[in-house]
Order: structure tokens, then C-alpha cells, then sequence
């Protein structure tokens, strides 16, 4: 079962797969998953655990009892991931694992320099480059000219 919640902090929404679990053993896990601190997808972490700021027991409730929760779908493989995102016309690095070496994509190690920005951007003296997760899991990043990066207001 996947069931899907919102952050009551910066209103990201996130899917999490409860595979074949019981309705009390997803409330165990989601137990378990509060005692440890967690980086939200939103960029902020929260050292409190998960359950009240994403309100994972009634998100449970609604997937479990009220039938709302989401069937697994495939997860798109890096190599489309990345695919998608250069015909966007984007440039994109590689993590450092070269999940995808057919691609050829530059690792961000062989950028000398950089100076961590924190959630996993990094900076150098000409670009950006930015933290982008692949569906998989798998670490890359967009690299953006100085020039061309505008200043963005995230709302709290």
C-alpha cells in the first residue's frame, strides 16, 4: 500500500510504499520511522521525526480504511530520468555512482573546488550545481552558469 501525505511545515508531498503490510504493521513501521530524524524533500529537516509534520498515522487511516491509498506504478529508470531532463535542456552531472555510464556524464569529483552549499548543492566560481534525486534514488545535478541562475523565494 502506498499512501500519499503532505508537510504541514513547506507543503511538499511525498508517497511512501507500505508494500504488503497490515494497516498495524504500517503504524509500527511509521513508529519506528518517528524516533529517527529525517530530511524533508522540501530542504528542511526535521530532528522531531515524521509522524506530526506529515501526519503519517491519519495518512495510513486514509489509505488503510477509507480506500484512498495509491498502487505501486514503475519507477522511472535513471537513464530516462536523465534522458528526460537533457531534452529539457538542462546539463546534468553525475553523483558520483555512474548509474547511467552510457550517457557519459561528467561525476560532480571532477569539479575541483566546490563549496557546499548545504542539502547537497554545491557551488564554484562559475555555476551552480543542484541537487536532482532520480525516482531510483540515484544522486545527480543540474549544472547552471552564475549568469544564468535568478534568485528564488521559497515560501516557508
Amino acid at each position: 500500500m502506498i499512501i500519499r501525505t503532505r508537510c504541514k511545515k513547506c507543503g511538499v508531498t511525498i508517497k511512501l510504499d507500505f508494500g504488503g503490510l497490515t494497516r498495524d504493521e504500517a503504524l509500527a513501521v511509521a513508529e519506528k520511522m518517528d524516533r529517527t530524524p529525517r530530511e524533508c524533500p522540501g530542504q528542511h529537516v526535521e530532528l522531531s521525526g515524521w509522524n506530526r509534520m506529515w501526519d503519517i498515522p491519519a495518512a495510513i487511516h486514509r489509505a488503510f480504511d477509507l480506500g484512498e491509498g495509491d498502487e505501486p506504478t514503475p519507477v522511472l529508470s535513471d537513464r530516462k530520468y536523465v534522458e528526460r531532463l537533457m531534452t529539457e535542456g538542462k546539463t546534468i552531472i553525475d553523483g558520483g555512482r555512474n548509474t547511467v555510464p552510457e550517457l557519459l556524464l561528467p561525476a560532480i569529483h571532477e569539479y575541483a573546488g566546490l563549496i557546499h552549499m548545504g542539502f547537497g548543492n554545491f557551488r564554484s566560481e562559475t555555476h551552480l550545481f543542484l541537487r536532482m534525486d532520480s525516482p531510483k534514488g540515484s544522486r545527480f545535478y543540474e549544472r547552471i552558469a552564475l549568469e544564468d541562475s535568478k534568485p528564488v523565494r521559497i515560501p516557508a
